[in-house]
């Protein structure tokens, strides 16, 4: 009698469990579309220097994820940085470079950390630096590689479909 009993509760604990509200990892992003879309196209990447990191490195390709940001020509990117044991870290002064498909960015503009745009993107830092990229794409390339590079400790890259 006590297996029949196991078993009824055992049935019953499932069966109530399989009615209750299904939840989704996109329930948690209902308020910030944005931020549901934006973690595909989110990428992260370190630079190494004797296997300690010396550089984190944060991008949102926002072509496809805001329409504000559509474009054939021209591909938009935030780039979050942040230079590990540095507090004044300079991206234009110290030996770093940023490049799509070999070629040079036509536009970086810091961003505050607490903009709307840096509040919407999934993967955040408190000690990073956020900027805002754009390129040229004019040879429309399916294919972005995004480099980061830096003179002492390699170069990171990131890949991005349009």
């Amino acid at each position: 009698m006590k297996i029949i009993s196991s078993f009824f509760i055992l049935f019953l604990a499932l069966y109530f469990t399989g009615c209750a509200d299904k939840t989704s990892a996109l329930n948690h992003f209902k308020n910030d579309k944005l931020s549901a879309k934006a973690i595909q196209y989110t990428k992260k990447r370190d630079l190494l220097n004797n296997n300690e990191v010396e550089a984190l490195i944060f991008v949102t390709y926002l072509n496809n994820v805001d329409e504000k940001y559509k474009s054939d020509n021209i591909e938009t990117f935030i780039l979050g940085v942040q230079i590990a044991n540095k507090d004044n870290e300079n991206f234009f002064k110290d030996s770093y470079k940023l490049v799509l498909n070999e070629k040079e960015s036509v536009s970086l503009k810091g961003l505050d950390a607490n903009s709307t745009l840096v509040n919407s993107i999934p993967l955040k830092n408190p000690w990073a630096r956020y900027y805002l990229v754009k390129f040229n794409n004019k040879e429309e390339l399916r294919e972005l590689n995004l480099e980061f590079i830096h003179t002492k400790y390699g170069t990171a890259t990131l890949s991005f479909q349009k």
